[in-house]
């Protein structure tokens, strides 16, 4: 009776043991895992700053080069943020700090740079210089001519995006032409900002806006505008000589991972404010 109540009690134990290695297996891949996604630095947001988040992160790798950083095509500020609540960004980039709501959610934001807010148009307008006044005429349709008597080809952006934004506070006359200009048919409307320097590189006579900080990570070819005799730059934003500009932002979730800290920490060092400042960044201090 004892040997088969003893004999019965070898399969269970083999059980258990059976269930304690597949459990502890399973563990052990689960933080293999999770070591590996924590390699991983996610990155996305209004598409001024995408560029610059590359030149970063590439120069963020070579001091670590077992972290990858991942920088998505443009979603918008708004959609940035989005994707940070949801899990799918570790850091989002936005022209504009979260709203009350996304602050109770525990978004925390860091001021990392300003950049020129700049006019510009296709590379073979030979015009250097234009004044706001212009501009609101431009938007109002009041002038549809450059001085050599090519067309001009408005690019506009969609109503609630910085850059219209930007515009409309520039003056009052701006805040109407720019109203005016949503009416008017036939324009071309860019939605994101990589889409808006594609079709004023494409087509002759284009006239739009952009940061200045794109125009120069991405090494576009364009023609950048004085206005009103100030020539946009890191230098005249800084001393206030030109006035107009976009803030840039760096969001994190409330419990940012050690390695996301790491690289906010490494833009605010010396190198990454190198690269901010010779990509056409006022650099937060």
């Amino acid at each position: 009776m004892n040997r088969s109540r003893q004999l019965s009690v070898f399969p269970t134990l083999g059980v258990v043991i059976l269930i304690v290695l597949t459990v502890s297996l399973f563990a052990l891949r689960s933080e293999l895992y999770a070591a590996g996604a924590a390699k991983q630095i996610r990155i996305g947001g209004t598409g001024t700053a995408l560029a610059t988040m590359k030149l970063l992160g590439e120069q963020f790798r070579k001091t670590h080069p077992d972290i990858t950083i991942t920088v998505l095509p443009s979603l918008g500020s708004s959609g940035g943020i989005k994707a940070l609540l949801g899990g799918e960004l570790d850091i989002a980039i936005s022209y504009r700090e979260p709203s009350g709501d996304e602050q109770n959610r525990g978004l925390i934001s860091i001021e990392y740079a300003k950049t020129p807010f700049v006019f510009i148009t296709h590379k073979t307008n030979k015009l250097s210089n234009i004044t706001l006044q212009d501009v609101a005429d431009i938007y109002n349709g009041k002038t549809t001519t450059w001085p050599d008597d090519t067309p001009i080809r408005l690019i506009l952006r969609p109503a609630g995006e910085s850059s219209t934004k930007i515009l409309a506070n520039m003056s009052e006359d701006m805040n109407k032409a720019v109203q005016n200009s949503s009416k008017r048919s036939g324009l071309n409307i860019a939605v994101n900002d990589q889409e808006n320097a594609d079709l004023i590189e494409r087509l002759p006579g284009s006239f739009g806006a952009a940061g200045l900080c794109q125009l120069i990570s991405e090494k576009r070819n364009l023609n950048i505008l004085s206005l009103n005799g100030i020539r946009p730059s890191v230098r005249t934003l800084s001393d206030g000589a030109y006035l107009y500009f976009k803030d840039l932002y760096i969001i994190t979730g409330p419990r940012s991972s050690p390695l996301v800290r790491q690289f906010i920490d490494f833009v605010f060092c010396s190198s990454g404010q190198s690269i901010l400042s010779r990509t056409g960044h006022l650099a937060a201090r």
